[in-house]
């Protein structure tokens, strides 16, 4: 049976208020488009794009990464797990890197203003992380299931999943692994950089790490402590719309034994301007989608129940949107009630989701498992075929990142056609002229209802 046919007037309602308040933006793409900003009016240096995690050998080289046989194939995607890392391999791991990108579409490095902001990288090293599934999720694959959905076209009353999701084993496909409690996040050591206005270091903190082991401004490249750099960078995110452009990087290389044996890592990114928290970055394609855009101020601890409360009591606009069947938008699936946070461990090779490694593509990965927002928009520029590797070549080592690009001038953001902007201009003066008639019609009413009442007095 076919869904029935909304009105077109409702659909193009809701369409143009779902496009005007969770609209990507130009080229928009991983969290390069949050906060969302419809009017272009805000400072884009509050913005986090990416965040990067992976271990090093002692020579500064990413250490055992992933390597994927399935050719990321979105029909028979690889859900098996990886094998794990030896004793031996896990021995020889030394340094853990972290690379935060912001300031999305660089291209005039001297306009920056990076001075009010504060950008921290959060790590949790004490919750507890399980990647495998239990007795009753192994025994509910073995039978056929219909899990709900949300919207229209998919809701079923009554219908409920015999598990939750997401399982043990699809947690750790889409997210590197399935946190039991998230109520118990919360920081265990922070990266914190300042920097100034030419993107250089003003100043790198790293509280809840050894003191022995801290950065120090005047050998940033100490290989016995935690490395810290600044700068601007090539984008090194793969999106076509990004090519030829530059982001701000702070990366950090850190001595493994800091974390004094831990395995298991949650790690996320915010940016702050003052006291106000702008922006947050966990894995790929999070809050950057807009049916998620309310957790980049929200601590992870409480976005698996504000996930849930948005589910169970919508907001108007998404409520709207899911009733006109905009579900690849705004509808939640049912493995979305987790925070939004990397998950890295060292028990299995590096490599999205576990961690990333600046050669993921995570807009393939992603749509591996149904987020296929990225997977879309990454067709959009670029030629054919969709190009799978950064336009510049990474370095080996510490920063990692390419050179950057030189600059030249900002193109300015697209507007309305002439034709659509006489339209609005129209309904404008439409508007007015309705306005006026109806306090004329109010007022002669009025009048013409007190001559009434005097002549029949």
């Amino acid at each position: 049976m076919r869904p029935s046919h909304a009105h077109p007037a409702g659909i193009g309602l809701v369409v143009a208020l779902s496009a005007l308040l969770a609209a990507p933006g130009p080229g928009g793409a991983s969290d390069h488009a949050d906060p969302i900003d419809p009017w272009n009016k805000e400072r884009l240096e509050g913005g986090l794009t990416d965040l990067f995690v992976f271990p090093a050998l002692e020579d500064g080289t990413p250490a055992f990464p992933f390597e994927r046989k399935d050719g990321v194939s979105l029909a028979t995607p690889d859900v098996s797990p990886r094998p794990p890392l030896t004793d031996e391999q896990r021995a020889k791991i030394k340094r853990l890197v972290v690379v935060l990108c912001v300031r999305r579409a660089l291209t005039e490095t001297g306009k920056l203003s990076l001075g009010p902001y504060t950008y921290r990288v959060h790590m949790d090293t004490h919750t507890t992380v399980d990647f495998n599934d239990t007795d009753d999720e192994v025994a509910a694959r073995k039978e056929p299931a219909v899990a709900p959905g949300e919207g229209s076209m998919f809701e079923r009353p009554g219908l409920a999943s015999k598990v939750k999701r997401p399982t043990g084993s699809e947690a750790r496909a889409r997210y590197g692994g399935r946190i039991p409690d998230p109520t118990t996040i919360g920081d265990d050591a922070v990266l914190e950089f300042t920097l100034k206005d030419d993107a250089s270091l003003r100043e790198f903190r790293t509280p809840g790490l050894p003191q022995s082991v801290a950065f120090d401004p005047e050998h940033p490249a100490d290989p016995g402590r935690i490395q810290g750099y600044a700068g601007v960078r090539d984008d090194p995110f793969i999106f076509p719309a990004f090519f030829q452009t530059n982001i701000v990087a702070m990366v950090a290389s850190i001595p493994i034994e800091a974390f004094g044996g831990k395995t298991d890592w949650l790690i996320w990114a915010t940016s702050h301007k003052g006291a106000r928290q702008v922006d947050q970055v966990g894995r790929s394609l999070r809050t950057q989608n807009p049916r998620f855009e309310f957790l980049n101020t929200l601590p992870p601890r409480e976005h698996a129940e504000a996930v849930h409360e948005e589910h169970h009591d919508p907001s108007l606009i998404r409520d709207l949107a899911l009733r006109f069947n905009v579900q690849s938008l705004f509808a939640y699936r049912a493995w979305d009630q987790v925070p939004d946070v990397m998950v890295f461990t060292t028990r299995f090779p590096v490599g999205f989701p576990n961690g990333r490694l600046l050669t993921d593509d995570v807009a393939a990965l992603l749509a591996q498992h149904g987020d296929t927002l990225l997977l879309e928009l990454s067709h959009h520029v670029g030629g054919w075929p969709r190009r799978t590797k950064n336009d510049k070549e990474f370095q080996p080592t510490f920063p990692y990142l390419a050179e950057p690009w030189p600059d030249r001038k900002v193109e300015p953001p697209p507007g309305l056609s002439a034709k659509n902007r006489w339209k609005l201009a129209a309904i404008g003066v439409g508007l007015v002229v309705a306005i006026f008639l109806e306090h004329w019609a109010v007022a002669y009413w009025y009048h013409r209802r007190k001559l009434r009442r005097r002549y029949q007095l």
